[in-house]
C-alpha cells in the first residue's frame, strides 16, 4: 500500500514537473529572455503576440506611459530602432535632471518622476548604473525589442491598422495594436506616415534650412575636489561671486550651475560647429562629475551621420575644455577626462500638428485645459543653434496645463506622441520639452488608454476626463484638475502676445518687455562688437548690452554689479562711478545695462538706427 502510494506520488510529481516544463517552454517561446547590454533584460516577443499598445522608442517619458498602461491591465510592447535602450537618459547620459517649480518654489512634479527626482536629489540615484537600474525596473515585465527595423505601417481610413518590422534576429513581425505611441527622439514612427512637420527654429531666424536646438555632448570628468569647489565659492562675498561667476550661479553638495564669465573666457577650437554654454554640473561622488554644457550644432537625429560627426567634434574639444576648467575653477586643478557617453543628448526634432498645438501665450498666461494630462512648468529656454548661438530665454511661466489633445496626432485617430514630440510651437517647446512635463502626461495617457478600452483617445468626453482626473488623484496622487496659475501676460497688448508666440520678445521682471528679434548689431568706431553667451536686447526703444563684456570691448575698465545695494560700481579710464539698479536687468545669468546710461556715464556718443537694428558708437 505504501509502495503504491509512493509510486502514485512520484507519478504526480513527475507529471507536475512536466507540466511546468511545458509551460515554461511555452513562455520562453512567447517571451525569449535575453540579457541587455545595459544591465537589464530584453524580452523578445513571439510573432503571435498582439499587444494593445505599441510604444516606439525608449525615452523616459514613454516608459512611464508603458508602465501605467501595463499596470492598468493592457498588453504593451516596446520597440526600439537603436541597439541600446534608454535614449537621452541612459545613452546620452543626460543625468542632470531638471526640476519644475512654480513661482512660489513649490515642486510641480508628481507621480513617478517626482519619486525619481527625490532619489536623485537625495543622492541614492546619481550614476549611469543607478539610472539604468531604475529604468529597467520601470519597465519590468514589459516585452522589449531593440535594434528593430520598421518596415511598414498600414493605414485604414484615419487609423494605423498594423505595423510590420524586422527584429534584431532578422525575423519579420507584425502587430495590430489599438494605440501607437511615438516616443522616439527622431519620430521613427511618424516619419513613416504622411505628416508634414510644423515650422521650427528656422521660422524664428529666417533660415533657409530646417533648424533644431543644438544637441549636447555630456562631458565626463574625474579628479574634482568638490569640497574645495563648494567652499571657495561660498567664501566669496555676494558681490565677488556675482562678478566672478555670474549673479545667479550656485553650488551645493549635489549640483552647480551657471558660471557665464568662465564660459565666455573660453575660446572654442571649432566655433562653427560647437558652443560652450553655462555649466550644469552634477557631482557623482568620488571626484567624478558630469557637465551639461558642450553643444553641437546641425544635429538631425534622423540622420545618423550628423550624430557621429557631432560626437567626434566634441571629443576633439574635450582636452582643451579640461585645461580651461583646471585654470579657472577652484577644486578642478587635477581634472581629467572621465570617459564618453554612447550618444549625444538630443533636445529637439520636428514638431508635428496635433489636435491642439501649445503656444507660448498658453504657458505664460497659466492656461489650464479641460483635458489636462500634465501640469507643466520651467522657463521657455530655446537653446542655441547655427543661426543663434546664444539661444533665447523667452520667459518663465508660473505653471500651465498640458492638454491630451497636444499628444494626439492630428490626422490619425490612434497615434499618440510622447515626450519630445509633444504638440507645441518651436517657442512653447522651450518649456514643454522638459522631462517632468512629458513624464506626467505619459502616466496619465497610459491610464486613459485602459479606461477607453480601444476607443480612440480623440473620442474622450469631458465626463471621461473627469473620471480620469479622479482616478489619477486617488490612485496615483497626480492632481490635474482645479489648478490655478498666475497670468503673467495680462498686461500685454494683442500685438505683444502675437510677438511672444512668434518668439520675438522676452518677458522680464517688473512686466518689462524686451525685443530680441531681429538681432541688434553694434559697431564701435566702425568695428563690429560681438558678445558670447547672450546678445543685446531692446527695452523701451533703448538697446541694452551685457555689462562685463561691454567694458572689456571698450577697454581700460571693469564693472561689478552689487545686487544688495542695487547698483553697478565701475572703474574706467582711471575714474570710478556708479550706475543705479533702474538701469540694470539680469537675464539668463547675465547682467545687462542700458546702453543710453552707460554711454552717458563713460562719455560715448551713440546713434540707434531702429530701421536697421544697428547701434553706432563713437568716442566723444
Amino acid at each position: 500500500m505504501k509502495n503504491g502510494l509512493a509510486s502514485n506520488m512520484k507519478s504526480t510529481i513527475f507529471f507536475g514537473i512536466l507540466v511546468l516544463i511545458v509551460i515554461a517552454g511555452g513562455m520562453l517561446g512567447y517571451f525569449g529572455l535575453l540579457r541587455d547590454s545595459d544591465g537589464g533584460f530584453t524580452l523578445h516577443t513571439h510573432s503571435t503576440f498582439q499587444p494593445d499598445v505599441v510604444v516606439m522608442g525608449t525615452e523616459l517619458e514613454g516608459m512611464y506611459l508603458a508602465q501605467k498602461a501595463k499596470k492598468e491591465g493592457l498588453d504593451v510592447l516596446i520597440l526600439e530602432t537603436k541597439e541600446r535602450l534608454g535614449g537621452q537618459l541612459i545613452q546620452g547620459e543626460m543625468l542632470y535632471l531638471d526640476g519644475t517649480y512654480d513661482d512660489e518654489g513649490t515642486l510641480l512634479m508628481q507621480g513617478g518622476m517626482k519619486e525619481l527626482f527625490q532619489q536623485y536629489t537625495q543622492g541614492s540615484i546619481r550614476t549611469k548604473t543607478d539610472f539604468a537600474h531604475y529604468f529597467h525596473k520601470l519597465i519590468e515585465g514589459i516585452p522589449v525589442e531593440k535594434n528593430i527595423v520598421l518596415d511598414d505601417l498600414r493605414v485604414t481610413g484615419n487609423k494605423v491598422s498594423s505595423l510590420a518590422y524586422t527584429d534584431g534576429d532578422g525575423k519579420r513581425r507584425m502587430v495590430k495594436p489599438s494605440y501607437f505611441v511615438d516616443n522616439s527622439d527622431d519620430a521613427a514612427l511618424i516619419r513613416k506616415l504622411d505628416v508634414q512637420p510644423l515650422p521650427g527654429l528656422e521660422a524664428l531666424y529666417g533660415s533657409k534650412e530646417r533648424e533644431y536646438m543644438s544637441g549636447t555632448y555630456m562631458m565626463k570628468f574625474k579628479g574634482v575636489d568638490w569640497d574645495k569647489f563648494q567652499t571657495q565659492f561660498w567664501k566669496m562675498t555676494k558681490v565677488e561671486r556675482a562678478h566672478t561667476f555670474g549673479p545667479e550661479s550656485y553650488v551645493n553638495s549635489h549640483i552647480a550651475y551657471g558660471f557665464p564669465p568662465i564660459v565666455s573666457a573660453y575660446e572654442l577650437h571649432n566655433k562653427n560647429e560647437l558652443n560652450l554654454r553655462g555649466l550644469n554640473i552634477l557631482n557623482q561622488g568620488n571626484g567624478e562629475i558630469m557637465i551639461n554644457a558642450l553643444q553641437v550644432y546641425g544635429i538631425d537625429p534622423s540622420r545618423e551621420e550628423t550624430i557621429e560627426r557631432g560626437m567626434q567634434l566634441a571629443k576633439e574639444e574635450m582636452p582643451f575644455i579640461r585645461d580651461h576648467l583646471r585654470k579657472h575653477m577652484a577644486g578642478f586643478e587635477k581634472l581629467e577626462l572621465g570617459g564618453e557617453p554612447n550618444n549625444l543628448y538630443v533636445r529637439e526634432y520636428n514638431h508635428y500638428p496635433t489636435e491642439y498645438v501649445l503656444q507660448a501665450s498658453d504657458l505664460m498666461s497659466g492656461r489650464m485645459f479641460w483635458d489636462n494630462v500634465s501640469i507643466g512648468g520651467y522657463f521657455m529656454d530655446i537653446q542655441g543653434s547655427r543661426s543663434n548661438r546664444e539661444g533665447l530665454a523667452i520667459g518663465r511661466p508660473d505653471k500651465y496645463g498640458m492638454p491630451l489633445r497636444s499628444y494626439l496626432l492630428h490626422d490619425y485617430d490612434n497615434v499618440v506622441t510622447a515626450g519630445k514630440l509633444v504638440g507645441a510651437t518651436a517657442v512653447a517647446y522651450g518649456s514643454a520639452r522638459i522631462q517632468p512635463n512629458g513624464a506626467m502626461a505619459g502616466e496619465t495617457i497610459g491610464v486613459l488608454m485602459a479606461q477607453m478600452k480601444g476607443r480612440s483617445l480623440k473620442a474622450t468626453t469631458p465626463e471621461e476626463i473627469t473620471r480620469l482626473h479622479k482616478r489619477m488623484e486617488h490612485t496615483y496622487q497626480i492632481k490635474l484638475h482645479d489648478q490655478v496659475a498666475k497670468d503673467k501676460i495680462a498686461h500685454l497688448s494683442e500685438g505683444e502676445r502675437a510677438e511672444l508666440d512668434r518668439g520675438r520678445i522676452t518677458l522680464l521682471k517688473g512686466n518689462k518687455v524686451a525685443h530680441h528679434l531681429p538681432f541688434i548689431r553694434i559697431r564701435l568706431e566702425g568695428q563690429a562688437v560681438t558678445y558670447n553667451g547672450i546678445k543685446p536686447i531692446v527695452i523701451g526703444d533703448i538697446p541694452w548690452v551685457p555689462l562685463s563684456q561691454t567694458f572689456e570691448k571698450l577697454g581700460q575698465g571693469d564693472a561689478t554689479y552689487d545686487e544688495e545695494n542695487k547698483r553697478i560700481q565701475y572703474t574706467f579710464m582711471g575714474r570710478t562711478g556708479t550706475i543705479p539698479s533702474a538701469d540694470v536687468q539680469v537675464l539668463n545669468n547675465f547682467v545687462l545695462v542700458s546702453w543710453a546710461k552707460l554711454a552717458e556715464e563713460l562719455g560715448y556718443h551713440w546713434d540707434w538706427n531702429e530701421a536697421r537694428d544697428e547701434v553706432i558708437v563713437r568716442r566723444l
